[in-house]
């Protein structure tokens, strides 16, 4: 115990200095986390798995949430520090080398933080750089906390116990968090870490609260969550576990989706995670967060306990030695064809490419070329690979796309006729009152979402000075006589794959409208570019309106889209100056009228599409402009009034 001893205050004092350049907020890392991962397909029982979840013994279980229960684990006390050692000594005692990953956690107490994350890494034999990951945390502010969550944490360190007798194909990462009371900030702080070092984390089952049932309730069933974006990973687990316990079934949770929980932080930067626990009957629990959360009160059914255990532990066993259908399948198009493309599958002696559910290919490329396809209709594709043995594998990740005309650079939407060159995630997004507006379910029964809309694919000239783009927007809870509240994160991407979606921007909620301007020179000279607006809204703890019963929505307003390559000033916002500009005849040959609700002269200036200004007027009023002498082609017409500018497309014949 002595030389462990020195150990921790070792790591303490790497704690601190890590505590000085570390902060816990939600940082853009352009890591390469896959919300498409897809998984196995699992159809029979593996004996070996079944010896395995045998091996889950409630009695270890029982033990060490007995030994936890007997502190108040805030994660800022002695108490946390004393539950990090001795986890410690269950990794090392069933031969694992786990270590202490510290971060930095302030608080309005000012008390200082020193126990850390709890992990141990064991490495697979053929993939050691793909990861399945175990979670729990430990701490519990209020109370002995067995079931939240030394419930969660016991069975981790029991399946722990078991798999490390064997060896995988692939990495198994067994790690307990600390903080995740105040804000899953363990969490967090190594999911980042994940992202910066760009894990290919394939799925993370988090153990959370995994012992109480309502007692009046004869049939046991596993009632289990995540976000809509992360079913795959569900559906995955759903399958294993219910072949293997069908007696105990797993289910979605009733009430939707949970956002709440350490799985919340790795899915924030693209790990796909699913929370595994009881929290369906949360609302009926009579010791969450009181003094009673004991053996006996708080945790009440072991038999849920050890399904919950055997369960993580045969999909985590699954994965772990499973062979991964295609991944990173990807649908592009140009003006002609969709060309589809995946990463080859190491058992695969060939391929299966669908569209629309239909066999349109047997391949043994990894890639395709849909020339039939140009019916002005989006189709969705998935490929699925053949083994030596004939067998098929599960499904890749599906995407859509239909053949398109590129997007006419300088690109320009104002949203007042039409939305196009806009593809929309889901019915969620929609043109209304002259802008693209999203809003997002009921948080009563819903407490997270997360929906994207991506314009249309385009290229940017080699020899474009620069290239970028602005929009405004605006993102809130509402309506505002409620307390506010955080839209988690706003992010701006582009690909030039439709595989790796590089992040640009992170925005935060505004209740006024914004301007955005992201840089695109990255992605000069690119053929193919497409940018995407991702919105996710988490409310773990909404706020219900006493007399209606309703809860929050959460609103997202674009407007003034546009892509150029000229530099120019990003539009203001909407309610300062003027908000119209008409410009017509369009196309027109000589003369275009140009009409604002300004009562004063404003600047006109026209743009070539390398963003090159060709006209210029200034001190104009709503009148005619004569562009007879500019060449035939495409042009953009800002007007600007020093406060405010509009620009829009026009043709010149």
């Amino acid at each position: 115990m002595k030389k462990f001893f020195l150990f921790v205050v070792n790591m303490l004092v790497t704690s601190v200095s890590f505590a000085q350049a570390s902060h816990y907020v939600w940082e853009l890392i352009d890591n390469q986390g896959n919300r498409n991962q897809t998984y196995p397909k699992v159809t029979e029982i593996n004996p070996d798995v079944w010896a395995m979840m045998n091996q889950v013994d409630t009695l270890n279980i029982y033990n060490s949430i007995a030994w936890m229960q007997q502190f108040v684990r805030d994660a800022y006390s002695p108490e946390a520090v004393i539950t990090q050692n001795w986890l410690v000594e269950q990794y090392e005692s069933i031969g694992l080398d786990p270590e202490v990953f510290y971060f930095f956690a302030d608080w309005p107490n000012s008390d200082t933080l020193d126990a850390g994350n709890v992990l141990a890494i064991q490495r697979g034999t053929l993939y050691p750089d793909e990861y399945v990951m175990i979670s729990s945390h430990y701490d519990h502010p209020d109370g002995p906390g067995a079931d939240d969550n030394a419930s969660g944490t016991a069975g981790v360190l029991e399946i722990a116990r078991i798999l490390s007798n064997y060896s995988f194909d692939r990495s198994i990462i067994y790690i307990n968090f600390n903080v995740e009371e105040n804000g899953a900030i363990g969490s967090l702080e190594f999911a980042k870490e994940c992202a910066r070092q760009n894990k290919n984390i394939l799925g993370v089952f988090n153990l959370d609260m995994i012992g109480w049932y309502p007692p009046e309730l004869d049939t046991i069933e596993m009632f289990t969550a995540c976000y809509h974006l992360t079913r795959n990973l569900y559906d995955y687990y759903t399958s294993v576990t219910n072949l293997y316990i069908p007696e105990t079934p797993t289910k979605w949770r009733t009430k939707g989706e949970t956002g709440a929980g350490d799985h919340n932080r790795l899915y924030l930067y693209e790990y796909p995670a699913i929370y595994i626990g009881d929290i369906e009957y949360i609302d009926q629990h009579p010791c969450y967060h009181r003094p009673c959360d004991t053996i006996g009160s708080g945790v009440n059914n072991f038999a849920l306990a050890e399904a919950f255990v055997k369960a993580t532990l045969a999909a985590t066993v699954e994965l772990a030695n499973g062979k991964l259908p295609p991944q990173n399948f990807a649908a592009t198009c140009d003006e002609t064809k969709i060309y589809l493309n995946w990463k080859e599958a190491d058992y695969a002696s060939y391929y299966k490419l669908f569209r629309d559910n239909e066999l349109i290919a047997e391949l043994n490329d990894n890639y395709f070329e849909d020339e039939d396809a140009d019916d002005g209709h989006f189709h969705e594709y998935f490929v699925v690979a053949v083994g030596s043995d004939g067998t098929n594998s599960n499904e890749s990740n599906h995407d859509r796309m239909m053949v398109l005309q590129p997007l006419t650079l300088p690109f320009f939407n104002d949203f007042n006729e039409n939305a196009d060159g806009f593809s929309f995630y889901d019915t969620l997004w929609h043109h209304n009152a002259n802008m693209l507006q999203n809003i997002l379910p009921d948080f009563s029964y819903r407490n997270d979402y997360y929906t994207y809309v991506e314009t249309d694919w385009f290229s940017i000239p080699h020899d474009a000075p620069n290239a970028t783009a602005y929009f405004e927007y605006k993102a809130f809870y509402g309506p505002h006589s409620y307390q506010p509240h955080e839209v988690y994160h706003i992010v701006v991407e582009a690909t030039t794959d439709r595989v790796h979606w590089h992040k640009l921007s992170a925005l935060t909620k505004s209740s006024n409208w914004k301007d955005v301007e992201v840089s695109l020179n990255d992605f000069i000279g690119e053929p193919y570019v497409q940018i995407r607006l991702m919105f996710e809204a988490l409310e773990n703890s909404p706020v219900i309106n006493k007399d209606t019963g309703s809860a929050p929505m959460s609103l997202i307003y674009i407007d003034n889209f546009t892509i150029d390559f000229s530099g120019l000033d990003v539009p203001e916002v909407h309610y300062t100056t003027f908000n119209t500009l008409e410009i017509f005849p369009n196309p027109a040959s000589t003369f275009v009228e140009i009409k604002t609700d300004l009562n004063e002269a404003y600047n006109v200036s026209i743009y070539n599409m390398m963003g090159n200004k060709v006209l210029e007027k200034s001190n104009f009023t709503d009148n005619n402009l004569d562009i007879s002498k500019l060449d035939c082609g495409i042009y953009f017409v800002k007007v600007s009034n020093g406060v405010k500018a509009i620009a829009k497309r026009i043709i010149k014949e």
